[in-house]
């Protein structure tokens, strides 16, 4: 998977952050991660950063809705 392969649009604590491209870059504009728990995802770095409590509340809240109860 080269660098410039794009991803689908992700969110951060309720607000969509992507912006279509994976940038493997570390800081400045634009800048892009691997998404925590959204295996491969990508996700805005600095949107995570400023709000990394939101995006776990959304990620667990998103796991809860999809997940079955265990028997």
């Amino acid at each position: 998977m080269s660098g410039k392969e794009s991803k689908s649009d992700a969110k951060v604590g309720g607000a969509n952050t992507g912006n279509g491209s994976a940038t493997p870059c570390s800081g400045g504009e634009g800048a892009m991660m691997v998404a925590p728990g959204q295996k491969g995802e990508y996700i805005s770095r600095e949107a995570f950063e400023s709000n990394p409590k939101g995006y776990f509340t959304d990620l667990h809240a998103q796991g809860k809705a999809t997940s079955k109860p265990n028997k």
